[in-house]
């Protein structure tokens, strides 16, 4: 395994909600912020530092294995898959990145960024017929109004709500999740009333503010210890509800709400765009090759494509070349990997026309 090891400067041990300047960066690999566990904390003790720093290591690659497996399959996917040995998931690794460290003479303490090999992942993947995802998910904007008693929170700050949110993974998801900033202008477009009876009009409004399609509403009450939740999503018009009880405290039973209404969310997304690697196929493509560097573009948004096994050049002409290709999925699941790769597979004659195009990063 290849570490990577980034100094960088540090990063709040508590994760709040995403932002909207939490974004994906522009030109950023899309497959690598897919197949990065960010943000992994780990504070291990031992009889020495370096012995301390490598048991957090292995620690960090466990967390962050069982977060991509969430992130990247369905439950029903994840329960065909065997326990790993610590050599078997090491190998699926292909760099860490230190966020922040800290150590003594016999502990050790880190936020770290894991980073996983997409072609051995897939290929992990298609040997148990675990269909995966190969694209991140559109950014929503969430929209939550809670109720305790006679009081009401939207924009309000409150304790219990901060709690809660500031223990969910927000960042490890197939969704981008933001929330907004609730400046004035933002506490008059949208109310509580508004959130709480599901406005599509008005929660799309305000998703538009945030350049995001969707927005994901909330509505909550917590009495006599039970938490009552209703959820609703612009993006097809998904809906849920639930009850949480058992939770220590308020903030405990917002925090399981949370991942509950997240988890529903990312399910609802992943089951469009699940890739089955257990299926392929070979096809020849025409390539438009003005000059090699032409050639040298498709061939480089080609080894980010998961789904490729290999290709070969048939032909090199111009104004066109033949590449054969040899892919995991059907075909259209090809298509859509290609697709925010940055290539578009379309017909062309009695032919395919494969050809670069601006990568979709938040589609």
């Amino acid at each position: 395994m290849v570490f990577a090891l980034l100094i960088l400067l540090p990063a709040a041990l508590g994760m709040l909600p995403a932002r909207a300047d939490d974004a994906p960066v522009p030109g950023e690999d899309p497959l690598d912020r897919l197949f990065t566990i960010q943000d992994v904390h780990v504070d291990e003790t031992a009889t020495s530092a370096a012995l301390a720093r490598q048991v957090a290591l292995k620690k960090a690659e466990n967390i962050a294995y069982n977060k991509l497996l969430g992130k990247l399959t369905q439950a029903e996917g994840r329960a065909k898959l065997p326990e790993l040995s610590e050599t078997e998931r090491e190998a699926l690794v292909s760099g860490i990145e230190v966020v922040d460290e800290q150590s003594s003479s016999r502990r050790y303490i880190a936020t770290l960024n894991i980073r996983f090999e997409p072609q051995r992942v897939s290929a992990y993947f298609a040997q148990y017929h675990v269909p995966h995802v190969l694209g991140t998910g559109g950014g929503i904007l969430v929209l939550h109004a809670h109720a305790r008693g006679l009081s009401h929170f939207l924009w309000e700050e409150d304790p219990a709500m901060a709690a809660g949110r500031k223990a969910v993974d927000w960042v490890n998801r197939i969704r981008h999740y933001v929330f907004p900033y609730g400046d004035v202008r933002e506490r008059l477009a949208i109310s509580y009333e508004e959130v709480k009876d599901f406005d599509t009009d008005a929660a799309r409004k305000m998703a538009a503010r945030y350049q995001v399609q969707a927005a994901l509403m909330i509505f909550s009450r917590y009495e006599d210890g039970v938490l009552h939740y209703r959820f609703h999503s612009t993006e097809g018009d998904f809906s849920g509800e639930g009850d949480i009880t058992g939770a220590a405290d308020e903030s405990a039973a917002l925090t399981a709400m949370y991942e509950r209404v997240l988890d529903a969310n990312d399910s609802a997304w992943r089951a469009q765009l699940l890739v089955d690697t257990s299926t392929g196929g070979e096809m020849t493509v025409l390539v438009p090759t003005r000059s090699l560097a032409d050639l040298n573009t498709v061939e480089a948004k080609l080894k980010s494509v998961a789904l490729i096994e290999g290709y070969s050049i048939d032909e090199l002409s111009l104004p066109l070349s033949r590449i054969h290709l040899r892919y995991n999925g059907r075909e259209d699941q090809l298509t859509m990997a290609l697709r925010y790769a940055g290539l578009s597979l379309v017909p062309y004659g009695e032919d395919r026309l494969l050809e670069p195009h601006a990568a979709l990063t938040d589609k």
